[in-house]
């Protein structure tokens, strides 16, 4: 569980009805106009904040799973993005990993965003944003697993598509599905390093469920 401003709120705001509840217990004769007011208006932020704060944290936990599953490293992990840091990064990348901290896929909130809508839908017809936040998961975990050349990086990632969509709960048909659409429509267009001839050519490209072992 990683700790973010949200996180903080939450924690004030749970310390702070548990100290409205106190005084509207001792004072209730003198105070319990206001502090029953204040106190309905703390339970109402704080279950808007939590709702955030859980959303952030699941999502996180499912990505960080997909990692570690894609990559096969043990103790790979995952990192949404925030929203205070997204407004202020003006980068164009979906995701990263650093070479000095190899094992952390790091995530743009949209990627996550994107990642929690298809984990809640039911997978039949997902988006062009829930189609790449997939992808962009696995291709980050071929940089967890040490492969940090963009276009081989981006094959292995395509051919782990479907068994990721799997992992995640897709069923067989969707999973491949999605690993096509990807394939099909998205790839084409990615920028000229993360593009192998020899990978774009193959049309025999096995883009189905696998045993989870890839090139």
């Amino acid at each position: 569980m990683d700790v973010g401003v949200l996180t903080v709120v939450v924690a004030a705001l749970v310390a702070l009805m548990l100290r409205r509840v106190v005084i509207l217990r001792r004072d209730w004769h003198t105070a319990r106009g206001f502090a029953t007011g204040f106190l309905v208006v703390c339970v109402v932020i704080l279950m808007t904040a939590s709702a955030f704060e859980v959303k952030h944290q699941w999502v996180q936990a499912r990505a960080a799973a997909l990692v570690a599953h894609a990559s096969g490293v043990r103790g790979a992990d995952a990192e949404c993005q925030r929203f205070t840091p997204e407004l202020i990064d003006l980068s164009a990348t979906s995701g990263f990993v650093f070479s000095d901290s190899q094992n952390v896929a790091h995530l743009r909130r949209t990627v996550c965003n994107d990642l929690f809508t298809w984990l809640l839908s039911n997978k039949r017809a997902p988006t062009d944003g829930q189609v790449r936040a997939v992808h962009i998961t696995v291709h980050e975990a071929m940089h967890v697993r040490g492969e940090f050349n963009e276009a081989r990086a981006e094959c292995f990632a395509m051919q782990a598509d479907a068994d990721a969509a799997r992992f995640l709960g897709a069923t067989r048909a969707q999973a491949t599905a999605l690993a096509q659409r990807y394939y099909r429509d998205v790839y084409p267009r990615m920028p000229a390093e993360y593009v192998s001839g020899e990978c774009a050519a193959d049309r025999a490209l096995d883009l189905t469920p696998g045993d989870g072992q890839f090139p």
